[in-house]
């Protein structure tokens, strides 16, 4: 799980991605840094709160606390003051001198390399769309594993735009190719001669994928779940390189139907 926390101060907001159970807020100074410094905001105690992630064994899920450090001017929770550590829910306010601060939990994104094919088409479906332009930088912090003080990892810099190349003529597009299906989903003459008589009924369903491949895996799955064979597929590619997706309409025949 991540903590993802977003401080506003005097008008300004960031976000803070960490994977730290225990985030110490406050002001940092050359003799001790805390894992949040909320510089230049003077009313803020220099260990102002701890956000702690903890584990609930009713629930089995981990929670949000904060636990106030004994701060000079104290620590308020939606408008009320708090001494005793608190759960934090989604949507909640903390108020820390002049600095607002809401925070909640993330599940830390699986590597593709552990995705599932149905986790892997979620996570490309919400990339579709977005702007790169409108999203706001985090900043992620961790500790050295010598000194086991804060350290911030910068982020990635942008890289550089590369001139767009002259225009050139497209070439047409290919036709739709026929999607690969495996030999036990292959029709056979009987199946061929009952559609052609009426005594066989079809259905069509569609798929996405992002390789010709996985879509073929899809189909085929789909076919044998179902008890039905692939009759004939339409496939469409959308956009290049890494951002294609392939879509299929695919007709089966449906021996079972009524």
């Amino acid at each position: 799980m991540l903590f993802v926390i977003e401080i506003t101060f005097e008008g300004e907001t960031r976000e803070v991605e960490t994977e730290m159970p225990e985030v110490i807020v406050g002001r940092s100074t050359p003799v001790e840094e805390v894992d949040i410094d909320l510089s230049p905001d003077k009313m803020v105690s220099r260990k102002h709160i701890i956000l702690k992630m903890e584990y609930n064994m009713g629930t089995a899920k981990n929670e949000a606390w904060i636990h106030d450090q004994g701060s000079s001017r104290g620590t308020l929770l939606n408008g009320e003051p708090i001494t005793d550590p608190v759960k934090i829910t989604k949507g909640d306010v903390i108020q820390i001198g002049e600095s607002e601060i809401r925070v909640h939990l993330r599940k830390k994104p699986k590597p593709k390399s552990k995705m599932s094919f149905q986790e892997k088409v979620e996570a490309r479906s919400k990339s579709f769309g977005e702007s790169k332009s409108k999203r706001k930088p985090k900043d992620k912090i961790s500790r050295d594993k010598l000194s086991g003080l804060p350290i911030m990892v910068e982020p990635d810099p942008p890289p550089a735009e590369e001139p767009p190349p002259p225009p050139a003529e497209e070439p047409p597009s290919p036709p739709a190719e026929e999607l690969p299906i495996s030999s036990q989903d292959e029709v056979s003459p009987g199946v061929a001669a009952a559609l052609l008589s009426g005594a066989c009924h079809t259905e069509s369903a569609g798929f996405v994928a992002y390789s010709v491949e996985d879509l073929a895996t899809a189909v085929n799955r789909y076919a044998r779940e179902n008890k039905m064979h692939a009759i004939s597929a339409s496939v469409v590619q959308e956009g290049k390189g890494s951002s294609a997706c392939f879509r299929a309409l695919v007709v089966f025949s449906n021996p079972n139907a009524d």
